[in-house]
């Protein structure tokens, strides 16, 4: 997986820094420093960022952070040889730190500049919900406020995900009501992986803030909570990508919808999120310290690796359990199942 908390160097005359520091600074995954000490790196860093800094001179006092030098250069890159060109910066630069497996995030050109919370916002989920996608779907359980479908990018057995039906940004926005319904849903839904799988559940969500201004223009913003019947160390695994949630109480989830965040049960049911604004959340977060988990970080990205094949597998044996144990179901699961697409 990649990490962040990295010291970045960018040697350069200072005509090239000053054409290349403010679009080098607008990765999300990046602050720039203007200057290198102790505090100030584990103040970056504690925001799960990487420093950047400027100079035109190198000095040797810098060697025991283990920084990452490039050398800025007008005209085109030489990625193998950490030499930044002016000419493609924003698509050279990340190449550069692949190199040495760094995460520099997306940039800010790429994020969405409006609100898209507006219903009639083009959306996958709710055209999975009214069946109007590309791909045939499976909607496998639906209550009053939220359906349910195998997951796109199954690496793992059993992926599904929860989905309101109301176009929200994220669980934090439920009403009361749904809240509640959501919690029998997630218990539900936890029960029949738990006995398909023999394994206990993980959950996990990114919340996007209400308007979902900000996120990457290629990003679903129709909150999705995800589950995942994989036994591992979940607050480890979170950990060592760098961001530290903190312990909540389930119910609190609606107090935590001003910003983006990124929420994680473990196979124990404790609740963690992590919410400051000024630290860097890596897409599809939980799906990459998973992936890693499993030894198959290559498969994280679902846009890469959708599996739909894995879904189809999903959906008949969730169907095929349901049936078989149908009469042992309480009614209020009978009634939410959905044998036929």
């Amino acid at each position: 997986m990649k990490r962040t908390q990295r010291l970045i160097i960018a040697l350069g005359e200072s005509s090239l820094i000053e054409k290349v520091s403010p679009i080098l600074a607008g990765f999300h995954a990046c602050t720039r420093i203007m200057s290198i000490s102790d505090e100030i790196l584990d103040t970056v860093f504690s925001y799960n960022k990487n420093a950047l800094y400027f100079t035109n001179a190198y000095e040797m006092s810098w060697s025991k952070y283990n920084p990452i030098i490039i050398r800025l250069s007008s005209g085109i890159s030489d990625i193998s040889s950490t030499v930044l060109g002016t000419k493609n910066l924003i698509k050279d630069f990340p190449e550069i730190l692949d190199l040495y497996d760094v995460d520099v995030g997306d940039h800010k050109t790429e994020d969405s500049s409006t609100a898209v919370s507006d219903p009639n916002h083009s959306c996958l989920l709710c055209d999975i919900y009214n069946h109007n996608t590309k791909n045939p779907e499976h909607i496998l359980y639906e209550t009053k406020s939220f359906f349910v479908v195998p997951g796109t990018g199954a690496f793992f057995p059993g992926y599904i995900m929860i989905v309101p039906k109301r176009h929200i940004m994220s669980f934090a926005w439920l009403t009361p009501e749904e809240l509640d319904e959501f919690f029998v849903v997630l218990n539900d839904l936890r029960s029949i992986l738990e006995a398909i799988y023999g394994s206990r559940v993980l959950a996990f969500e990114a919340g996007s803030k209400n308007d979902g201004a900000g996120k990457h223009v290629t990003s679903i913003v129709h909150a999705h909570f995800h589950l995942a019947p994989v036994e591992m160390p979940l607050l480890k695994g979170v950990r060592s990508s760098g961001i530290t949630p903190a312990l909540i109480k389930k119910e609190e989830i609606v107090n935590y919808g001003e910003y983006h965040y990124l929420l994680y049960v473990d196979n124990d049911d404790n609740w963690f999120i992590a919410n400051d604004p000024h630290c860097y959340f890596p897409r599809q977060h939980f799906r990459q310290v998973l992936a890693e988990w499993l030894g198959c970080y290559q498969f994280y990205n679902w846009r890469f690796y959708p599996f739909r094949d894995r879904m189809d597998v999903i959906a008949n044996e969730f169907r095929n359990f349901c049936r078989e144990n149908f009469d042992n179901l309480p009614k209020w699961v009978q009634k939410s199942i959905r044998f036929e697409d």
